[in-house]
């Protein structure tokens, strides 16, 4: 290939998230190809967002406190634009990629934005992308979306481009043509078991490092499966099934062997003296028998500490034993919401009340911290409702709880039913790392939504003669904040503090069991069993 450069954009908010594995493969593939690489990544930049995710976490009561001292060391004091602005004076590249998803869409424009008219195209890729390739391709600085996988279109892209010819007959491309949408052909599915391991060389150092439960650990992400074969209307991977199911392409869902899982671990613990391992996949557990023995044979050789998420369906005693003994040193699980005919009908997660509880237990008699994950202000959703979800968490057992606003993703099934419902335009995106965004409606305002994401822990841990306290703490005013924060320091003493009050510790829990009043029957059927 003739000399050619790429510039990858990755706008993310302050200190959040590990390095994109997407972005580490293409990296590799790319460097295969002699392809000039570079990167602008806005993690490290305070004006991304107005407070880190990790802030917001520990905010919320979310996540143990941890002394980030080495990571907001490198926090950037320039101008995050300009800087952009010169790295594209200085490197000149002949194609710049941008991930966008829904909640980067607003930086990944106004940095594009700074460079006007620069001749080189711009390929855009990533959920947001793919899912409303018109809406991204209005934007006058972005040329091409990637629909779907971008290994093999970012390849003969930028082969085409280096020979000055014409790209738009690539597969998995779509751009507009006189206005209107053209999408060419999807091209087979990757073997993912088959790619080259993420080169994240691109990415500074201190991208690799972690909060994992009140400690900074050197994480590695690794992908060992792709896609998800579950059908929850707030999450864009069924969009994505569909999408190569009507271009003839099944099995979007797909498995990396073990054998490739560890080629990946070997090279990438041995190049980054990684401490912990960050499994990157939405359900971990989808092994069958033979690849969960033959996982648990590779990862053995490694002793590191580990972190997946799962859904409760996947738990078993067995498998939950044999990764506590494998290392895995976290768990996150996805429970959503606590009324059953609302998450089956609605969410379209559809297991039981009861398979929650039980999973929770067994996690916990691994001695492996879970995360339980809500969502809270579904559209129809009432207050009593969310209650289901506060009353359900405290009959689980877990280390952190958490409760994020829902947000109307393009591509989801929620999505348009907020559009039919007139909660938000056809084009909205929400435009917060944060997830500060919640739906405005008649019978629950965005203002309650957003007070009860920030006293969720406190409903779930505190006993019931508290929650008119707590339910005044939900106001964000001088007297509400005054209350929460107080609330907060109790909160971090009792769950956050190691050497806190013992004697408080074990009283507090002890009003805490004696509040969990459900029957088994109200677990089974929801406490409310109706939606309208």
């Amino acid at each position: 290939m003739n000399k050619f450069k790429v510039l990858f954009i990755y706008p993310n908010g302050t200190l959040m998230n590990p390095p994109p594995i997407s972005v580490g493969l293409f990296t590799a593939l790319l460097k295969r190809e002699g392809v000039e690489l570079a990167l602008f990544d806005t993690t490290f930049y305070t004006e991304a967002t107005s407070i880190t995710s990790d802030d917001a976490k520990e905010r919320f009561m979310q996540s143990t406190p941890v002394d980030d001292a080495v990571r907001r060391s490198k926090l950037k004091t320039t101008d995050m634009v300009d800087d952009f602005v010169k790295i594209i004076d200085d490197f000149k590249p002949d194609l710049i990629v941008a991930s966008i998803l829904e909640i980067t869409y607003a930086p990944a424009l106004k940095l594009l934005d700074a460079i006007g008219d620069y001749p080189a195209p711009v390929l855009a890729g990533g959920v947001l992308a793919y899912s409303a390739p018109r809406l991204i391709l209005q934007n006058k600085h972005i040329d091409y979306v990637c629909m779907g996988e971008g290994e093999g279109l970012l390849v003969d892209i930028c082969q085409a481009l280096a020979a000055g010819g014409d790209v738009r007959s690539i597969a998995n491309l779509a751009y507009l043509d006189g206005g209107q949408l053209v999408q060419n052909p999807m091209r087979p599915l990757e073997d993912i078991s088959a790619q080259p391991v993420p080169d994240y060389s691109l990415f500074e150092p201190e991208r690799l490092l972690r909060p994992m439960g009140g400690k900074i650990y050197r994480a590695v992400p690794v992908e060992t499966n792709r896609g998800c074969p579950y059908k929850c209307t707030f999450c864009n991977s069924p969009y994505t099934l569909k999408m190569y199911r009507d271009n003839g392409t099944s099995g979007f869902f797909r498995k990396k062997s073990a054998a490739a899982i560890g080629r990946e671990l070997e090279e990438l613990v041995r190049v980054h003296d990684a401490e912990y391992v960050y499994f990157a996949s939405d359900t971990f557990i989808l092994f069958n028998d033979q690849e969960f023995d033959e996982f648990c044979e590779v990862y053995a050789r490694y002793k590191l500490p580990f972190w997946i998420q799962t859904r409760a369906e996947t738990v078993t005693e067995e498998r939950i034993e044999r990764l506590a003994e494998l290392g895995c040193h976290r768990m996150s699980m996805g429970l959503e919401h606590g009324n059953e005919d609302f998450r089956s009908r609605v969410i379209h997660k559809r297991f039981d009340n009861i398979d929650m509880i039980k999973a929770s237990e067994i996690v916990e008699q691994a001695e492996i911290p879970l995360t339980v994950n809500n969502i809270i202000g579904f559209p129809g959703e009432t207050r009593e409702l969310i209650f289901d979800t506060v009353h359900l968490n405290r009959n689980l057992t877990f280390d952190s709880v958490n409760a994020s606003p829902f947000a109307p993703f393009h591509g989801t099934d929620l999505q348009t039913v907020c559009v039919k419902e007139g909660f938000i335009e056809p084009d909205h995106t929400p435009g917060s790392f944060l997830s500060d965004f919640a739906l405005d409606q008649p019978q629950l305002s965005r203002e309650e939504v957003l007070g009860l994401r920030k006293t969720f822990a406190l409903y779930v841990r505190f006993p019931e003669k508290d929650w008119p306290l707590i339910e005044r703490a939900e106001k964000d005013d001088e007297e509400g904040n005054r209350i929460y924060d107080e609330l907060r320091a109790r909160y971090a003493n009792s769950y956050f503090h190691a050497g806190g009050d013992e004697e408080q510790n074990w009283e507090d829990d002890a009003k805490l069991l004696e509040n969990r009043m459900l029957t088994v029957d109200d677990i089974t059927r929801g406490k409310s069993a109706t939606y309208d």
